[in-house]
C-alpha cells in the first residue's frame, strides 16, 4: 500500500493557520450543541481529519453542525440521541458543495484560504509561532523522541530504521529551533508530517497485507452505515485515516503534530 494512501493527514493548503484549531472547533462545536459531553470516536476523528484534507473550511463544517441540530431539535418526537459526528456528515457535504458551487468565477481558492482562517474563538493569526514558545515546542519533540524509542522494539527492521531516522531529524529540528530567532510553525508542522508519513509506509509494510486488509475491513464496517450517503472521496480518505491511526496503536507510534502538543 503506498504512502499517500496510508496518511492523508496532511496540512491542505485551504487550511491556513487554521489547521491547528480545526479539530478543536469542531469538537467543541459539536459537544456544545448536543448539550453533553461525549467522547469522540476514533471513527469520527477519522471523519473530521477527511474534511480538513478536503478542504471544507472551519466556518462552512460549524455552520452545518448547526444546522443538523437545528433539525433535530425541531422534530416532534427524537428516538435517539445524537451520539457521533457521523449524523452531521450529511449536512457538512451538503453545505460544502453549495458552497463550491457559490464560488464558480469569483477567486474560489483565495476565498477558501482566507474563509478557513475565520474561526470562534481562540483562532491564531499571522504569527501563530507566538503561540508555540520554543522550549514548549523542544519539550514535545523531547517527548516524541522518548515515545519513539520505546517504539524502536519492533521484529522489523525496516520499522526500526525508519524510527530511528525519524528521531535523528526531530533532534535536527530541536536543534533549529535552539538556533532561530523566529520559530515557524507552520514549517516545523510540514516536518513532522513528512517524517510521520515515513513511520506510517514502513508500519504498512512491516504489518503486511492482510493485517492491513484486516484494519481496512473493520473501518468499513463501521462504516457501512454511512457509505451510501458520503461522498466518496471523503468515504476513502476517512477509512485511510482510521487504518494510520490503528497502525499508530500497534506499533506505540505517536502523533507527530504539532495539534498533539
Amino acid at each position: 500500500m503506498p504512502l499517500e494512501a496510508i496518511n492523508n493527514d496532511s496540512i491542505n493548503p485551504a487550511g491556513g493557520l487554521n489547521y491547528f484549531n480545526y479539530f478543536t472547533e469542531v469538537e467543541e462545536e459539536f459537544v456544545r450543541r448536543r448539550g453533553k459531553p461525549l467522547m469522540i470516536s476514533p471513527m469520527d476523528w477519522a471523519l473530521v481529519e477527511s474534511w480538513k484534507s478536503a478542504g471544507i473550511p472551519l466556518h462552512i463544517v460549524l455552520r452545518a453542525i448547526n444546522e443538523a441540530f437545528d433539525g433535530y431539535d425541531s422534530r416532534a418526537q427524537k428516538y435517539r440521541k445524537v451520539n457521533s459526528i457521523f449524523y452531521c456528515q450529511q449536512a457538512v457535504e451538503g453545505a460544502f458543495a453549495e458552497y463550491r458551487l457559490s464560488q464558480v468565477g469569483g477567486g474560489a481558492t483565495d476565498q477558501v484560504a482566507e474563509d478557513s482562517g475565520s474561526v470562534r474563538k481562540g483562532s491564531r493569526t499571522r504569527h501563530e509561532e507566538e503561540a508555540f514558545p520554543k522550549d514548549v515546542l523542544l519539550e514535545f519533540l523531547a517527548r516524541c523522541g522518548e515515545e519513539l524509542s520505546q517504539s524502536a522494539q519492533s521484529d522489523h527492521p525496516e520499522l526500526n530504521e525508519a524510527i530511528d531516522r525519524a528521531r535523528a531529524r526531530l533532534k535536527e529540528i530541536a536543534a533549529d529551533i535552539e538556533g532561530s530567532k523566529q520559530v515557524l510553525a507552520e514549517s516545523i508542522e510540514r516536518d513532522l508530517d513528512a517524517i510521520d508519513r515515513m513511520i506510517l509506509e514502513s508500519a504498512s509494510i512491516a504489518c503486511g497485507e492482510e493485517e492491513l486488509k484486516k484494519i481496512r475491513a473493520e473501518a468499513e464496517s463501521q462504516l457501512r452505515s454511512y457509505r451510501k450517503k458520503m461522498d466518496k472521496a471523503i468515504y476513502e480518505t476517512t477509512v485511510l485515516n482510521f487504518v494510520s491511526r490503528r497502525l499508530r496503536e500497534i506499533n506505540k507510534i505517536p502523533r507527530l503534530s504539532l495539534f498533539y502538543l
